[in-house]
């Protein structure tokens, strides 16, 4: 989670643990929590489960949009991340846009 904007300290220590079903993807700037035996389903929480703070906006459809405006397949970064902008892997494309 590095240098996100955290909402409380027990949301920060939740996506941190190895042992808790609580996620975070920095590229989509998405939290969640990790539907255990659905092999790598994660359901999308827009609000802290302890603290009830709303978490920033996801930034899914503007990584979306922005690589299909490079002619890009974003579903190809899946099996081909080397074809992708090395930005557009981490959260730097949205901290660079200042998103």
């Amino acid at each position: 989670m590095s240098d996100v904007q955290r909402c409380c300290d027990r949301m920060r220590y939740a996506v941190e643990a190895d042992d808790l079903p609580v996620s975070y993807n920095p590229k989509l700037r998405e939290y969640g929590i990790d539907r255990t035996g659905d092999s790598g389903i994660v359901s999308q929480i827009e609000y802290c489960p302890w603290c009830g703070k709303k978490l920033p906006k996801d930034l899914r459809d503007e990584w979306f949009e922005r690589v299909r405006q490079l002619g890009l397949d974003p579903w190809e970064v899946l099996d081909h991340p080397e074809k992708f902008p090395e930005d557009l892997l981490t959260d730097r494309w949205w901290k660079e846009a200042g998103l």
